[in-house]
C-alpha cells in the first residue's frame, strides 16, 4: 500500500501491529514518531535486548523502529518472529528497509507493507543497469519456456570481478520483484502477487547458495 504524506503514514502505523516501511531515510520516520525506540543493534544480543524492552504492559502506544531491517540475519529474524506475529496491545513494530525481499516470508506475510507514493511512483523504472533491467522485463512476463531460457542464460554466465554471477542474478530478481509490485498496483492483477512470492523465495534461496537454475524452475515455473 502507498501513503501520500506523514500524517497518513502515522495513522497506518498506529493501526498496524507490524509494518514494513520502504523508506531509505530513517529520519523520515523519526520525525513522525519522535519518541520511537530505534533498534540499531541487529545482533543476537541486540535482539535479546529488544525482546526485553517489550515484556512490560503498555498503556499508551509504543513504537519500535528496526533500522535497516534487511540486515537482520535469519537467526535474528526468527528470534523476533513471535513478537512481530502477535504484538501486544499498544505495541507497534516498524521494519525500515528498502529490500523487503531480504526479510523472511513468515514476517512479510504477517506485516503490512507501505511505500511512499508520488505521481511517478508506478511509472519510474527500477534503478538497474541496462542488462539487468532487460532480463527483468523478460522474466516478468516469461512463460515456462522463457523462465527456463533465462535460468540457462544466468547459469552459464561467467563470473567477473565487477559482476559475480550470483550477485547479478540477485539483482535481476530484485528488479523483477519491483516491476511485479508496480504492475500489481497498476493493474490489480493477482497473477503478479503469485509471481512476487515465487521471486522472493528464489531470491532468498539463491542468496543462501541455492542452485540458480533449480531455484528458477522450482519457484517461477
Amino acid at each position: 500500500m502507498f501513503y501520500k504524506n506523514k500524517d497518513e503514514l502515522k495513522n497506518l502505523i498506529k493501526n498496524s501491529g507490524t509494518s514494513i516501511i520502504l523508506e531509505k531515510d530513517l529520519e523520515n520516520l523519526t520525525k513522525i514518531f519522535q519518541n520511537a525506540i530505534i533498534i540499531e543493534d541487529r545482533t543476537v544480543e541486540g535482539m535479546h535486548d529488544f525482546i526485553d524492552l517489550t515484556k512490560s504492559k503498555a498503556t499508551s502506544p509504543r513504537i519500535f523502529i528496526i533500522k535497516d531491517a534487511e540486515k537482520l540475519s535469519p537467526i535474528c529474524q526468527n528470534m523476533i518472529l513471535k513478537l512481530l506475529e502477535e504484538p501486544k496491545e499498544n505495541y507497534h513494530f516498524v521494519l525500515q528497509t528498502t529490500s523487503p525481499e531480504a526479510l523472511l516470508q513468515t514476517i512479510r506475510s504477517r506485516a503490512y507493507i507501505y511505500a511512499p507514493f508520488s505521481e511517478n511512483t508506478l511509472e519510474t523504472p527500477p534503478e538497474a543497469e541496462k542488462e539487468v533491467f532487460e532480463l527483468s522485463k523478460r522474466l516478468l512476463v516469461a512463460d515456462t519456456a522463457g523462465v527456463i531460457d533465462i535460468a540457462e542464460e544466468l547459469q552459464k554466465r561467467k563470473d567477473t570481478e565487477k559482476s559475480p554471477r550470483r550477485e547479478f542474478t540477485l539483482n535481476v530478481l530484485k528488479t523483477t520483484i519491483e516491476l511485479a509490485e508496480k504492475s500489481y498496483f497498476k493493474t490489480g492483477n493477482e497473477a503478479f502477487t503469485k509471481k512476487i512470492n515465487g521471486l522472493i523465495v528464489a531470491y532468498k534461496n539463491i542468496e543462501e547458495n541455492g542452485n540458480l537454475r533449480l531455484q528458477f524452475i522450482a519457484n517461477l515455473v
